[in-house]
């Protein structure tokens, strides 16, 4: 029998409870590593990252991000017998990850990141983002984070998560109790995926740590606004899983807003990347 296969027997599910209680007695008795404590901007739940103070002598760029063309109809999932049994897995298979972009008809796209290929000698405030894990659903369905910043995992329900943070070589795993924070740090930018080892492999959300901190994540509206950009002309990406890159090029002139929009659209399902294996490596403090 494979890992999988024992991960979703109905002896594991039976012991689940009490093997999760153990391993968290057992797993999590190394403390981590003591970090210097910078001052951290709480982000919120939210993708929206709390305002920065403005920086004489910078602009910023806004705009909105819309999903165009067609956008594909929700994705059936399988639901077993196994998922049936594990609380609120069938609804979220049925609804929220059979959508994946988040929105059934082209408009304002929540969630998308867009960055600005801007460079400065001062490190931004380091921020909180959050990821909310669920009976078997995460939020936000995309996160980004800059190397600074604090991940924080939490856990929404009294189900027991084994949480996972994989990809860019490394591995976090780490049981996530009812009501419980975490707080993880990735040192090495790239994609990674979060996920639950105790879940089916589709209950994801894909994290991306960016190299510069020049961007932001659109909120429900479809709107993003990046601050404290330095005057210069760049070049902007907008991205979204399941959709494809959208370059452009903005002007910055200190104390202005410059505006730029971007249009997206839903890949082939060919080109889609499945759901990631795990991708070990050293872990993460």
């Amino acid at each position: 029998m494979n890992v999988r296969e024992l991960l979703f027997s109905k002896a594991f599910r039976a012991a689940r409870v009490a093997t999760a209680l153990a391993a968290a007695g057992c797993t999590r008795s190394t403390p981590e590593p003591v970090r210097p404590t910078p001052a951290v901007v709480d982000a919120g739940a939210s993708t929206a990252t709390a305002a920065p103070a403005r920086v004489p002598g910078t602009g910023r760029v806004e705009g909105v991000v819309r999903l165009v063309g067609v956008v594909p109809p929700p994705s059936p999932i399988v639901i077993d017998h196994d998922v049936e049994q594990m609380r609120g897995c069938a609804a979220a298979a049925r609804g929220y990850y059979a959508t994946p972009f988040g929105i059934t008809a082209p408009g304002p796209l929540p969630e998308a990141l867009v960055t600005v290929d801007a460079h400065s000698a001062t490190q931004p405030t380091p921020q909180r983002r959050h990821a909310t894990y669920d009976d078997c659903s995460i939020t936000p369905r995309f996160v980004a984070m800059f190397l600074t910043d604090t991940l924080v995992l939490h856990a929404s329900t009294d189900a027991h998560h084994l949480t996972m943070v994989d990809g860019a070589g490394a591995t976090i795993a780490q049981m996530l109790l009812p009501g419980e924070d975490q707080e993880k740090h990735v040192t090495r930018p790239g994609r990674y995926i979060l996920h639950s080892r105790l879940f089916p492999n589709w209950m994801q959300s894909p994290l991306v740590a960016v190299l510069n901190p020049y961007f932001d994540q659109t909120d429900a509206a479809g709107r993003y606004v990046v601050e404290n950009v330095p005057p210069g002309t760049y070049a902007m990406h907008a991205w979204f899983p399941g959709a494809g890159a959208v370059d452009a090029s903005v002007t910055v002139v200190a104390g202005q807003t410059a505006q730029q929009d971007f249009a997206l659209s839903a890949l082939p399902p060919s080109a889609v990347r499945p759901p990631a294996a795990p991708d070990a490596g050293p872990p993460i403090p």
